[in-house]
């Protein structure tokens, strides 16, 4: 009976661990979630302000002006899942691959009020190890 319980909590605490072990997340979570369809229903060129902005996503990941001297904030958020195959013994010590999603969001200003903006999410992929 202890013998089964012990195999029992140990196949539990791997399946946990493995779980855990093939997500990765990072960036500003305010955009997890987010959508170009629902980006543009919260900001409004021409209209919604800096503070708005703020107010909606926090502080952005990068700022930094155009050539033309308008402010640029950028919003960043990845997503990634390792492959299933990583977990392979000698294979996964050999080549290391993960999916996800990537998003960015891109606003500039004119002033205080939005000029522009634009919300783009491709799928990645990455690949490490020897054999990548």
């Amino acid at each position: 009976m202890k013998n089964s319980i012990r195999k029992t909590v140990a196949a539990f605490s791997l399946s946990c661990f493995l779980g855990l072990a093939g997500c990765a997340s990072g960036g500003n979570e305010s955009i997890k979630n987010e959508t170009a369809a629902s980006v543009a229903q919260k900001i409004h060129d021409g209209v919604t302000t800096k503070e708005q902005v703020r107010a909606l996503f926090g502080d952005p990941a990068q700022t930094g002006f155009t050539d033309s001297g308008h402010e640029q904030w950028q919003y960043a958020f990845t997503d990634t899942h390792d492959s299933a195959m990583n977990f392979i013994p000698l294979y996964g010590d050999l080549k290391q691959t993960s999916h996800g999603t990537e998003k960015t969001l891109s606003i500039i200003f004119n002033g205080d009020v939005v000029w522009h903006h634009a919300m783009s999410a491709s799928k990645t992929t990455m690949n490490a190890g020897v054999l990548h």
